[in-house]
């Protein structure tokens, strides 16, 4: 919409002032924007239907509604500002969200100038432990682990599922690239020493040490997981940020680039160690 003069623009921001300012009346366009309805309706929507007739008529005089048989019905101008305005709303509860989530957690890395590329989008999700999924951050990280094609992972301990997970093949050919600290890369090379070769046909598990990270992410073809430490610089492992859209995605990649490239670490590929 590009508006033409100031006259204009006051006269939008006044109808949208309208619209939201009463609770019922912005119930009943909500309503409205998304099909017809008549006044026993809109009380099923859990519309007070004592307040209905006076609204309506409001909405009516505003040009806003018009009825049509004995339902009432949405202008199609009307129906475009009210999915922005709803969209908007999505949009701000969304950044509030993450911004909550940021505040609330250390996410000082003075090294990484990645970290203030971080997008703010809606299209993300802040999973949490749920006492039915206990685990449901961790889950969703083995998850990407095991994903097919070309996976980035950088994690600061090793959390109970890693063994279990680093044994699964992949269908299709992938290679999962691994920064970790360097007490946990010797640990896994020891561990896998004195064993049977891994018997992974399209899994090439690679590991390089980094030190001083403090967050985890999960980078998949599908998928970014991004996860950080508390305030009091504990890891939470209780709550975490993931994403499908393709540009948090492409951020998630730029992370682990620039965080590998502070390592001059060399990766060691865990199939070959016998």
């Amino acid at each position: 919409m590009v508006l033409k003069d100031a006259t204009e623009y006051d006269i939008i921001q006044n109808e949208i002032m309208f619209m939201v300012r009463s609770e019922i009346k912005l119930k009943i366009l909500i309503n409205l924007c998304k099909s017809d309805l008549n006044a026993r309706e809109l009380s099923d929507k859990g519309i007070n239907y004592g307040s209905i007739s006076s609204n309506v008529k409001q909405l009516e005089k505003k040009g806003l509604i018009n009825k049509l048989g004995d339902k009432y019905h949405l202008k199609n101008s009307v129906k475009k500002k009210m999915i922005n305005l709803l969209y908007l709303n999505q949009t701000i509860n969304s950044i509030n969200s993450f911004e909550d989530y940021l505040n609330n957690h250390y996410v000082k890395n003075n090294q990484l100038k990645v970290l203030e590329e971080l997008p703010l989008s809606e299209e993300y999700e802040i999973i949490h432990n749920t006492p039915l999924n206990p685990y449901k951050v961790v889950n969703n990280f083995t998850k990407n682990m095991t994903s097919n094609g070309k996976v980035k992972i950088i994690f600061t301990h090793v959390h109970p599922e890693f063994r279990k997970t680093n044994q699964k093949d992949a269908e299709y050919p992938t290679e999962l690239k691994i920064l970790i600290p360097n007490n946990i890369k010797e640990y896994l090379i020891e561990d896998k020493k004195g064993k049977e070769k891994n018997p992974l046909k399209n899994r090439t598990v690679k590991v390089k040490s980094i030190e001083n990270i403090k967050l985890s992410l999960a980078v998949s073809e599908e998928e970014a997981m991004f996860v950080l430490y508390n305030n009091d610089q504990t890891y939470d492992t209780n709550a975490g940020i993931i994403s499908h859209a393709p540009q948090f995605i492409e951020w998630g990649n730029k992370l682990f680039d620039e965080i590998e490239s502070l390592s001059r670490d060399k990766y060691v590929t865990l199939n070959d160690i016998e």
